[in-house]
C-alpha cells in the first residue's frame, strides 16, 4: 500500500450473496474511517447470484368465467429460494435498510415424507395455514400421536449437544445410541420441553428407529450435506446446526417465519447490487463487472487481476467469494509466493462438492402417490437398491409460493408446476420437462416488470449464462432450452469442517496483521459459502461481516510500510 490517504484497491471475486454482502460490510466501515476505498466486484456468469437462477415457464392457458383464454405463466427459482426471517437477523437488517423486505411473502410450511411404494406416506402440517389436513397421514397423529412429541426430543437432544461435540461424532452416533438407550439419551430434552415419554416402552427403541429412517435420514439426505456415503456418517453438527438456522431453535423454533422471494431470489440480488452502486462515491466507489473471465495473480504484499474479458489491475487485498474448487482454479502464485500458494491448496482441495439438478417439471413420478400428502416439500425416502443419496426433494411450487395467497394463480384445475432436485436429468421425462420461456410475447407486463433484470433478458432472448449450468448444455444438448439448471453445494463433512476452521485460522491471522500495521505477505482473504456452517445466506452474511472487519484497520488511515518490518510468518491455513 502506498500512503494512509490513497485509497484502499480492494477486489471482490464473486457476485452471489457473498460478494456482494462483502462488499456491503466493506461500506460499513469504510465510512466510519477516514481512508479512501475502491471496490471492484468480479462474476464470471452473465447474471448475479451463485446458485440463484430465476426462470418463467408457461403452462398454457386457462379459460375465464367468459370463456376467454389467458396465458398461464408463472415464475420459479431453480436455486436458492427460500430464508427463516426469524432467524436470518442480518439479512432482514440489510433488507430493511436497502427497501428490499416487502418483497420477502410467506410460503406454505408443509413436508411430506413418503416412499414409492406407499408404506411411508407422513405430512408436517404444523405450519398450514391455508389448506386441509388429513388425519389419516398427519405426523401430529401418526402413532396414536406419540411420534410427533418424540421427534420434538429427539431434536432438541441433538440441538443440546452441539456445544459439546467436535465433527468426529456423526449422525449414526447419535442415532444410534438415541435407539439404544433412549432414557439416558433423550431425557434431559424431554424435562426440557416438558413431554412425558413412557421409558419403559417395549416399543420405544423401535419408535425413535422411526424417527430416524422415516424422518431424519430422508431429510438428510434431501438437502446439500451428504454425499454418497448418506447421512450416518456426517457429523452430526453439519445437519443441526443448519436446522438451528433455516428453521429456528429454541422460543424461536415455534414461530419460524419461512419466506420465498417475490418474483425471484435474483430480485433481492440485484436489489443489494443496486443499492451498493447508489451509495458510491468519491470515499467508497464500487463498481460490478459480470462476464467477467479472471486469474488472480498472488505477489508479495499484493494481487493482480488478469483475464480476456478484464483490463489488468492490482489490488491491496483480495476477497474469494467463490465456492473452493472454483477458488482452486483462480488462483496462480508468484515464484517466491508458491509456499503459500501450496498451504492455501491444501485446504481448499479438503473441501469436497456434489453435483446435482434442479429441473421445473409436471412429472408426477417424483411425488407420493397420494396426491392428497402432497405438500410444499415432499422428501423421498431411501429404499433398498438406490445408489443415490444427495438431493431427494420435490417442489410444489405453487405451494412454495403460497397460490392461496395469490387468487390470480390459484385457479381450481390448473395444472400444478414442481421442482425436484436429482441426482441426474434422466429421472425427469424430457416431455415433462417445462421450457425456460425465452419471450415477452405471453407474459402479462406487470409480471414482466416485477421480474429480475435477469430473467427479463433471457425473455427477450438473451442467451445468458446463468446459475452453475455453464457447460452442461453441451452434455445436453437436446435439453438446453428446458427449466434446469446444475446445482451445487460443498459436502459438509468432518473435511469441509476442518477446512472451515484451518481458512478461519488464516483469515484472523491476516486480520491481525493488518491491525498490528503490517502488509501481509498473501492478501488473500477467504469467503463464500464454504467457509461457514452449512453456507445459508446468513452464514455468508456473517462471514463478509468478519472480513470487513478484519480490513478495517487498513481503512482507517493508518500507512501499512511496503514490506514487513519482520520476516516472521504469520500463523497459516495449514
Amino acid at each position: 500500500m502506498r500512503n494512509g490517504t490513497e485509497a484502499v484497491r480492494l477486489a471482490i471475486i464473486g457476485g452471489g450473496v457473498a460478494g456482494l454482502s462483502s462488499a456491503y460490510y466493506l461500506l460499513q466501515q469504510a465510512r466510519i474511517g477516514d481512508r479512501p476505498l475502491h471496490i471492484d466486484i468480479y462474476e464470471r456468469k452473465s447474471t448475479l447470484g451463485g446458485n440463484a437462477d430465476t426462470v418463467v415457464v408457461d403452462l398454457g392457458n386457462y379459460v375465464d368465467g367468459k370463456g376467454l383464454p389467458h396465458p398461464y405463466v408463472r415464475w420459479a427459482d431453480l436455486g436458492v429460494n427460500d430464508v427463516n426471517l426469524a432467524t436470518y437477523v442480518k439479512l432482514k437488517a440489510i433488507m430493511e435498510q436497502i427497501g428490499y423486505l416487502e418483497h420477502m411473502k410467506p410460503l406454505q410450511d408443509t413436508t411430506s415424507y413418503f416412499n414409492r411404494s406407499g408404506s411411508l406416506a407422513l405430512t408436517d402440517d404444523e405450519a398450514l395455514r391455508d389448506g386441509v389436513t388429513n388425519p389419516v397421514f398427519n405426523l401430529a397423529d401418526a402413532d396414536g400421536g406419540r411420534l410427533a412429541p418424540l421427534i420434538s426430543v429427539v431434536h432438541r437432544a441433538a440441538l443440546n449437544l452441539l456445544s459439546t461435540i467436535t465433527p468426529v461424532y456423526t449422525v449414526a452416533h447419535f442415532f444410534n445410541a438415541c435407539v439404544a438407550t433412549p432414557g439416558p439419551m433423550l431425557g434431559k430434552a424431554a424435562a426440557q420441553l416438558k413431554i412425558e415419554i413412557d421409558w419403559d416402552d417395549p416399543q420405544l427403541s423401535e419408535r425413535v428407529a422411526k424417527v430416524r429412517d422415516d424422518i431424519y435420514y430422508p431429510r438428510i439426505a434431501a438437502m446439500y450435506f451428504t454425499d454418497e456415503r448418506g447421512p450416518g456418517v456426517l457429523p452430526l453438527q453439519s445437519p443441526f446446526q443448519y436446522y438451528q438456522l433455516q428453521e429456528g431453535a429454541g422460543a424461536q423454533a415455534q414461530n419460524p417465519d419461512r419466506r420465498y422471494f417475490d418474483h425471484g431470489a435474483q430480485k433481492w440480488l440485484e436489489a443489494l447490487s443496486d443499492w451498493l452502486k447508489q451509495q458510491s462515491n468519491e470515499q467508497v466507489s464500487i463498481a460490478i463487472h459480470t462476464d467477467a473471465h479472471m486469474r488472480v495473480q498472488v505477489q508479495r504484499g499484493r494481487v493482480a487481476l488478469l483475464g480476456q474479458t478484464i483490463a489488468p489491475a492490482d489490488y491491496d487485498f483480495c476477497v474469494l467469494s467463490t465456492h473452493a474448487d472454483d477458488t482452486v482454479e483462480l488462483l496462480n502464485f508468484d515464484g517466491d509466493m508458491e509456499q503459500w500458494g501450496m498451504k492455501i491448496r491444501a485446504v481448499l482441495t479438503q473441501v469436497t462438492y456434489t453435483r446435482s439438478y434442479a429441473v421445473c417439471h409436471t412429472y408426477t413420478g417424483q411425488l407420493p402417490r397420494n396426491r392428497d400428502i402432497w405438500r410444499t416439500y415432499n422428501v423421498l425416502q431411501r429404499e433398498t437398491g438406490d445408489k443415490s443419496f444427495p438431493y431427494r426433494m420435490s417442489y410444489v411450487e405453487n405451494l412454495h409460493q403460497n397460490d392461496p395467497l395469490n387468487p390470480q394463480y390459484s385457479r381450481f384445475g390448473l395444472p400444478l408446476f414442481l421442482i425436484s432436485l436429482v441426482k441426474s436429468l434422466d429421472e425427469i421425462p424430457a416431455e415433462t420437462m417445462l421450457d425456460r420461456v425465452n419471450s415477452t410475447q405471453r407474459v402479462d407486463p406487470a409480471m414482466l416488470a416485477a421480474l429480475p433484470r435477469a430473467t427479463q433478458r433471457q425473455l427477450h432472448g438473451e442467451a445468458l449464462h446463468t446459475g452453475y449450468r455453464g457447460s452442461h448444455d453441451v452434455a445436453h444438448p437436446k435439453l438446453a432450452h428446458k427449466a434446469w439448471t446444475m446445482f451445487k453445494h460443498n459436502v459438509l463433512n468432518a473435511e469441509c469442517i476442518a477446512a472451515q476452521e484451518q481458512m478461519a485460522g488464516y483469515n484472523k491471522a491476516t486480520g491481525a496483521e493488518i491491525a498490528a500495521g503490517m502488509r501481509p505477505d498473501c492478501a488473500l482473504l477467504f469467503g463464500g459459502g464454504w467457509t461457514l456452517g452449512a453456507g445459508l445466506q446468513e452464514q455468508c452474511l456473517q462471514q463478509s461481516e468478519l472480513i470487513a472487519g478484519w480490513i478495517l484497520p487498513a481503512l482507517r488511515g493508518t500507512p501499512i510500510p511496503a514490506t514487513r518490518p519482520d520476516q516472521a510468518e504469520c500463523a497459516t491455513a495449514a
